[in-house]
C-alpha cells in the first residue's frame, strides 16, 4: 500500500472523528473527571496540584458541576490559566432532572465526554491526593491495565481522613458487603467502593451505566468487562474545605445499588444465585421423595427419581437464571451441558461423603457436621459449573487457561505509535501522475 495513502487516510480518519481542530499529537493521553457541588474553595488548589502532578502528560480535566454557588465562575476563570496540554472543560448541570442521580451520574456524564485512552476519576475535596494520580496513570501504562484502583486498605495506604468512628465502620462494612455479594468480581479487590480510580476508556464503551448514589467504581467493576486490575495505595486525607456529602442516606443508596446490579447483571452475585437454585433443588428432591413414597414406589426408584428431578431442575434454573448470559447457540449445547452437569455431580458427592467420613472420626455424627461437609462440596459444585458446564463452548478445551479479552478497534488505534511532525516532516507530497510509488 502506498505510504502517502496510509498517512492521508490516517489524517482523514481523525478529521471524520471530530478532531479537525486538534492535531493527532495534541490528542489527550489522560482524561480526568471531577464531579463538583459547591466546591468553589477547592477548585484552585485542586487544579494546581493536578497540573503539577501530570506535568508532561497531555491531559483534559472535565469538571461536571452541580453547584448552586459561584463554583462555575471560579472554574471558568481558573481554566484560562493553563496551557493547551492541560485543558480544563466545564460541564454545568442546571438544577432539576439533569442532576438526577447525583455524583454517580455526574461522573458518568464526564466519562462519556472523555477523549483519552485512559479516564480517571477524582473528588474535588482533596481527600483524594492529586499527586497520586500520576502513579495511577504510570501503573496503567506499565501494566497495560484495564482498571487501576487507588486503595486505602493496602500497605502504604490509610483511611484516616474518614470522619469519626461511625463513618469508618460504615465504610468498612459496606466494603465487605460488596465483596461478599459480588465475590467473582470483588473478592480480591481491597477497596471496591473508593471514588479514586482510573480505567481504560474502551471497557465502558457500549456499556449502559445505571449507578445509584456515589459508588461509581462499584458500577464499573461489576457491570464492565475487565481483565487486568492494579491497585495503588494512598492516604485518604481530611476534607480541605466545604462539607462532606456522605451520610446514612448515601449508605442506603449503596445497598439499593447492589440490589440493582444483582437483578440486572447476569454475572453479578452469580454464586448466590447458584446457592438459591441449589436450595430449590433440595425442596424439589424432598417433595418428590415424599410424594412417591406415599404412592408406595420402591425406595430405590424413589431415590433415583427424586435425585434426577432435582438435578434437572437445578440445571434448567441455572441455565435460565444463574448463567442466562451464556447462550446455547445450538440445540446440541443443551444436551452436552446437561450431560456434563450430571457428570459434575459425582465428584461433588464424593467430596461431600469423604469430608463427612473424615469429620466423624473426630466427632459423633450431627447435623452441624453434615452442614460443614456440604461447604467444600458447594464450592466444588460451583467451580465445576462455572469453569466446565456453563463455560463458553470455545473454552471447554482450555478449562484452566483464562481467555484473553479481545482488543477493540479503539484500543488498537490508541496503541498505534504516534508520529510527530518533526519525525515525519509533515504529510508527504502526493506523487506526480505516472511517478513510481513506494509501498509498505
Amino acid at each position: 500500500m502506498p505510504l502517502w495513502f496510509v498517512s492521508c487516510s490516517e489524517q482523514c480518519f481523525y478529521l471524520l472523528m471530530g478532531e479537525a481542530s486538534v492535531a493527532r499529537t495534541a490528542h489527550p493521553l489522560l482524561s480526568v473527571v471531577v464531579p463538583t457541588r459547591n466546591e468553589r474553595d477547592n477548585i484552585t488548589p485542586l487544579l494546581a496540584e493536578l497540573a503539577q502532578a501530570l506535568a508532561g502528560v497531555r491531559t483534559e480535566v472535565i469538571i461536571v458541576d452541580d453547584s448552586d454557588d459561584d463554583t462555575p465562575a471560579v472554574i471558568t476563570a481558573e481554566a484560562q490559566r493553563y496551557p493547551d496540554d492541560f485543558r480544563v472543560r466545564l460541564v454545568h448541570r442546571e438544577a432539576g432532572p439533569a442532576r438526577a442521580g447525583g455524583l454517580a451520574t455526574a461522573v458518568n456524564a464526564g466519562m462519556q465526554r472523555a477523549a483519552a485512552k485512559y479516564v480517571a476519576v477524582i473528588d474535588a475535596d482533596l481527600q483524594h491526593p492529586p499527586e497520586r494520580l500520576r502513579a495511577l496513570f504510570d501503573e496503567a501504562v506499565a501494566h497495560n491495565a484495564d482498571v487501576v484502583l487507588a486503595t486505602r486498605y493496602r500497605a502504604g495506604g490509610s483511611y484516616d481522613g474518614l470522619d469519626g468512628v461511625s463513618r469508618r465502620l460504615i465504610s468498612v462494612g459496606l466494603k465487605w458487603v460488596a465483596k461478599i455479594v459480588f465475590p467473582d468480581q470483588l473478592l480480591r479487590v481491597s477497596d471496591p467502593l473508593g471514588g479514586f480510580f482510573l480505567v481504560r476508556r474502551s471497557i465502558i464503551e457500549g456499556v449502559t451505566l445505571r449507578p445509584i448514589g456515589y459508588k461509581i467504581s462499584l458500577e464499573l467493576l461489576v457491570r464492565c468487562r475487565w481483565v487486568r486490575l492494579v491497585e495503588v495505595p494512598y492516604h485518604f486525607h481530611t476534607r480541605n474545605a466545604g462539607q462532606s456529602k456522605s451520610d446514612f442516606k448515601q449508605g442506603m443508596l449503596v445497598l439499593r445499588h447492589m440490589g440493582r446490579l444483582v437483578r440486572e447483571v447476569p454475572a453479578a452475585g452469580r454464586f448466590w444465585k447458584f446457592c438459591l437454585v441449589g436450595a430449590s433443588g433440595v425442596i424439589v428432591n424432598l417433595a418428590l421423595f415424599a410424594l412417591l413414597l406415599a404412592h408406595h414406589w420402591h425406595p430405590l426408584a424413589v431415590l433415583f427419581a427424586a435425585t434426577e428431578a432435582s438435578i434437572l431442575s437445578n440445571f434448567f434454573l441455572n441455565s435460565i437464571l444463574t448463567w442466562r448470559d451464556v447462550r446455547n447457540l445450538r440445540k446440541q449445547d443443551w444436551f452436552w451441558r446437561a450431560v456434563m452437569y450430571h457428570g459434575a455431580v459425582a465428584p461433588v458427592i464424593a467430596l461431600y461423603l469423604g469430608t463427612f467420613a473424615l469429620l466423624v472420626k473426630f466427632h459423633d455424627p450431627t447435623s452441624l457436621l453434615q452442614i460443614l461437609s456440604l461447604v467444600p462440596a458447594l464450592f466444588l459444585s460451583y467451580w465445576l459449573a462455572r469453569r466446565v458446564v456453563f463455560a463458553p463452548r470455545e473454552s471447554w478445551a482450555s478449562l484452566f487457561r483464562r481467555t484473553p479479552r479481545t482488543r477493540t478497534l479503539q484500543e488498537a488505534l490508541d496503541d498505534t505509535p504516534l508520529v510527530t511532525d518533526d519525525e515525519a516532516g509533515g504529510l508527504p507530497a502526493l506523487p506526480e501522475a505516472g511517478a513510481a510509488q513506494g509501498s509498505v
